[in-house]
């Protein structure tokens, strides 16, 4: 078996760049499990599973081949490697540079793991191309996981209610509004005690000082300093005669 892989791969043409211009021309007339057998870094079961499929028929994705890209169901780059043509050729990398913008040709995908060929059917020419996983949104809370973190929103700021403002402060005896009522000592002073004035009338304000002494008169000063120079004069004749 070595043997024959052996002379197969010795009597395989490879080619590193091609120009796929005119799809058809060269078709390829080969076996799906040739083709395969060539990809040497798909397992071979993958290999097996691969060729069956190519020959029921039974694609995982049809796509539209463009000249920068392909368009299917699921996401691939848009390079072609690997290509077969004819009896023995294989093209490394396939460009489709000489393409219209217009041009198309459909093929088919075929998918084991991460493993893709890609066939077109103007020419059937086996080939790899590679599948782009993307990851969708998480379904942990549906699947029975950990729900998301739900963050609730902060309340809305609400604006102070206005409170009423008198222009002048309520005199006393005036009916205050329910609101002031409570706080009837932040608007009108306490009403201050009455104390009797000048004459029998009464005023506000606070009590009344004490006996005030009255302040002497400059004769009252005037006896006081004399007081005091007799009694000093006295003491002093009394001392020289002792």
């Amino acid at each position: 078996m070595s043997i024959v892989i052996a002379a197969a791969a010795a009597a395989l043409m490879i080619q590193p760049v091609c120009s796929w211009d005119r799809p058809g021309v060269d078709r390829y007339r080969g076996t799906p499990a040739a083709a395969l057998a060539n990809y040497r870094d798909i397992p071979a079961d993958d290999r097996r599973v691969l060729a069956q499929r190519i020959s029921d028929g039974a694609a995982d994705d049809h796509v539209q081949i463009s000249r920068n890209g392909i368009e299917g169901s699921n996401q691939y780059d848009a390079r072609i490697t690997d290509m077969h043509f004819g009896a023995n050729r294989v093209c490394r990398t396939v460009t489709r540079a000489k393409w219209s913008a217009a041009h198309r040709e459909s093929a088919k995908v075929y998918c084991v793991n991460d493993e893709c060929v890609i066939v077109p059917q103007v020419c059937g020419n086996v080939s790899r191309v590679r599948r782009i996983v993307t990851s969708g949104p998480s379904t942990a809370g549906a699947s029975g996981g950990a729900p998301p973190l739900q963050v609730a929103a902060a309340p809305a700021e609400q604006a102070p209610m206005p409170m009423p403002v008198y222009s002048e402060v309520p005199s006393r005896g005036e009916e205050l509004p329910p609101w002031a009522r409570t706080r009837s000592s932040l608007i009108a002073p306490a009403p201050l005690p009455s104390y009797p004035g000048p004459g029998g009338g009464g005023y506000y304000g606070p009590p009344p000082a004490g006996p005030v002494s009255p302040v002497p008169e400059p004769s009252t000063w005037a006896m006081l300093l004399a007081g005091g120079a007799i009694m000093a004069a006295r003491l002093w004749r009394r001392k020289r005669t002792d």
